[in-house]
């Protein structure tokens, strides 16, 4: 189901930048107004400026972000700050990361244009909602560049691991490119042109059904290009067609594979009382309580994390913690009252049974009043990756309280998204992000 080609793509000279790491980003979506700023500074011609431009007090409609990226994007190209391969590739992509534990893991994948399909048809499945604003903002992007510059983050499964032995092949040689995020993070690419090897992951991947992991808005907003290319008679020559779209393929399969948590922050639920609240949850949840005081908060806190890891590796397990409490407490379903009663509607158990829905529903909306709708507006709710951070946010009287994250399973995403279901925003946060401006696609429009 999965059509893969490769393609001429677009990669920073090294002869004119010698430090890729000062040209390329993180996601758009992951870029705040700070990092925006950092970013202009590391390097003039730092792809910021092409996906996230600075917004000017002057803007029209003649002169803007995307105006401003297109010139930046012919500019760059002219004068050979971009060069273009010389040969249609498929780009073998290894970010090499280190753990806080310590471990060292490299996740491998591969940059290809993928076919675009409609979700009706079976063969791309999302998991996460989308919004209307960043889908509006990258298809003016699209339309001013014609270059597809994020990556779109796919899952197969592949567990033979066929594909990533002609990876590895590949990154046995120097990388054309490689960017370092510090002293934790190595990201490389590595063209591989060679045509058996190109129809080999063509052919592994033809029956393979692919999951979104991250940029649902990206592919969503490459649906509504093509759509709107169709309806104008627009034509293309070649693999760089609005018919498909630049995608980084990782095997799920793949042990360097990493999700985090993301942590729940929760604030202005009004005539909250913590010990009311606590005995309204163990209607459904067993509670631990992990009691400390000054001097021992931190081992007790160490203690309680590392628990609730162990504990969520199979049964839902929530932590929290309540500003003024002197206590962690570790949150278990009890087993007779299993998730696929509780939670009422047609939904399949898969979707019930994740943690984050059992947090969202049968704590959240029917303990707090936090609906969908708050949900979605952020009213009562934040999100933070760090545990450290969500507890001294509300240790520090930010925050009502904070809600402590397992991660999700892999083997969850896969099922919710093969069900057909989606899962709640800030469900999955993979991890290392895939960079922009490692290598990029421009579509070859001739009419």
């Amino acid at each position: 189901m999965a059509e893969i080609f490769p393609f001429r793509g677009y990669r920073y000279n090294t002869g004119k930048i010698k430090d890729i790491s000062a040209v390329v980003t993180h996601p758009y979506d992951k870029i705040t107004p700070a990092l925006q700023g950092n970013y202009y500074e590391a390097h003039e011609n730092n792809i910021v400026r092409i996906i996230l431009g600075k917004k000017e007090s002057g803007d029209s409609g003649d002169d803007n972000q995307y105006t401003r990226a297109r010139r930046f994007l012919d500019e760059w190209i002219k004068d050979a700050t971009f060069v273009q391969e010389d040969r249609p590739a498929i780009y073998a992509y290894f970010q090499e990361y280190a753990l806080q534990s310590g471990v060292r893991k490299t996740r491998k994948g591969f940059v290809a244009l993928g076919g675009l399909m409609d979700y009706s048809e079976g063969g791309v499945k999302p998991h996460e909602k989308t919004l209307a604003g960043p889908k509006a903002d990258r298809l003016n992007l699209l339309r001013a560049t014609q270059s597809n510059f994020g990556q779109i983050f796919m899952l197969y499964s592949d567990p033979e691991l066929l594909i990533n032995g002609i990876l590895d092949r590949a990154a046995a040689n120097p990388p054309v490119a490689q960017a370092f995020l510090g002293e934790t993070e190595r990201h490389g690419i590595w063209p591989i042109t060679d045509p058996e090897s190109i129809r080999t992951i063509q052919d592994v991947m033809k029956d393979k059904a692919i999951f979104i992991a991250d940029g649902h808005h990206r592919y969503e907003t490459a649906l509504n290009y093509r759509r709107e290319m169709r309806e104008g008679g627009a034509r293309c020559e070649g693999a760089e067609s609005f018919e498909n779209r630049m995608m980084t393929f990782v095997n799920m399969d793949d042990e360097g594979m990493t999700i985090f948590p993301t942590h729940r922050l929760i604030f202005d639920v009004n005539n909250f009382t913590g010990s009311e609240f606590v005995e309204q949850l163990s209607d459904n949840f067993n509670i631990r309580e992990f009691p400390f005081d000054e001097e021992t908060e931190q081992s007790v806190r160490r203690d309680f994390t590392e628990d609730l890891h162990i504990e969520g590796m199979s049964d839902c397990c929530l932590g929290l913690f309540i500003n003024g409490d002197k206590r962690f407490l570790l949150l278990t379903l009890k087993k007779d009252t299993p998730p696929r009663e509780l939670i009422t509607g047609d939904r399949p158990d898969a979707w019930k049974e994740l943690d984050v829905n059992i947090l969202h529903i049968l704590v959240l909306e029917q303990n707090l009043g936090i609906g969908s709708k708050q949900l979605e507006t952020q009213t009562n709710v934040h999100y933070e990756r760090s545990a450290d951070s969500a507890i001294e946010k509300v240790a520090a009287g930010d925050y009502q309280m904070t809600f402590l994250m397992n991660p999700t399973r892999i083997g969850q995403v896969k099922a919710i998204a093969a069900a057909g279901e989606k899962m709640p925003q800030k469900s999955t946060d993979f991890f290392p992000k895939l960079l922009t401006g490692m290598v990029f696609a421009k579509l070859n429009i001739t009419s």
